[in-house]
């Protein structure tokens, strides 16, 4: 297939069921994106002098597109020249080393993601720190560009065991971080530094758990039985309270149910 890619276009491309998808760029013949299970990449393919070679580029979230493009022409010219076909691209290859040194692990980001959002109530932070640093405790110090999608399908069905609705919030507050800090860490350029969130596999493969609404009421029946328990209930601090304090604090909330 052939299209003009883009880094939205590149972002919005599904990992592959089986095999490998292969989109030639509009722009420099013989440049492509190849998409395969778990990876993105962009390569060199083209047929030069009479040979296809079909060279791997760099993965997508180790160097920006505009980059590919300029790494693929050199790709191209050092064939054309009867060069190796990576003479001269050392330094860029550092360059990108040194870029993937900066990327966050999922502990730097969520710490991160705390200190920025600075409006989250107190509840929802114990939630969050629970989901990330229970659940995931065992990715905390793996980068986030080494987080497949694959790992996410196995979590998840991992924490569904224990509890389905768990599964499906720990991986919302994960998509949530990784969404944040993706805006949040980039080059100097500008350019993403953290690669898509994987968490969309399970929208993509449809596996988010069917959580049913809780329903429990008190049966009609043992209405009384509930409010005379209610109403004869002290705790520990009653002492401190006015004799109605705890019914009416108690009570209140029911009778606006009814």
């Amino acid at each position: 297939m052939k299209v003009k890619l883009t880094k939205k276009f590149i972002d919005s491309i599904d990992y592959t069921a089986k095999g490998t998808d292969i989109y030639m760029d509009d722009v420099l013949t013989g440049f492509a994106l190849r998409v395969g299970k778990q990876s993105k990449r962009y390569t060199l393919h083209k047929r030069i002098n009479g040979k296809l070679y079909r060279d791997e580029v760099e993965e997508t979230h180790l160097i920006t597109l505009t980059e590919a493009r300029e790494k693929a022409s050199i790709m191209m010219a050092n064939i054309k020249k009867g060069m190796h076909v990576y003479d001269g691209l050392h330094e860029i290859f550092e360059d990108t080393k040194d870029k993937t040194d900066n990327v966050p692990t999922l502990r730097d980001a969520y710490t991160y993601f705390k200190s920025a959002k600075t409006d989250l109530a107190k509840n929802t932070i114990t939630t969050y720190d629970r989901q990330i640093l229970q659940n995931l405790k065992d990715w905390l110090d793996v980068s986030l560009n080494d987080i497949s999608k694959s790992m996410i399908s196995d979590k998840h069905k991992e924490i569904s065991k224990h509890s389905k609705s768990q599964a499906n919030a720990t991986m919302r507050t994960l998509r949530s971080v990784w969404n944040y800090c993706r805006d949040s860490f980039l080059d100097d350029d500008e350019d993403f530094l953290i690669k898509e969130q994987p968490v969309r596999i399970l929208n993509a493969k449809k596996d988010w758990n069917i959580v049913k609404p809780r329903t429990k009421h008190v049966e009609e029946e043992y209405l009384g039985m509930y409010l005379k328990t209610l109403l004869n209930y002290v705790d520990r601090s009653s002492h401190m309270q006015a004799p109605h304090s705890n019914n009416a604090r108690d009570i209140e909330p029911f009778l606006k149910t009814v």
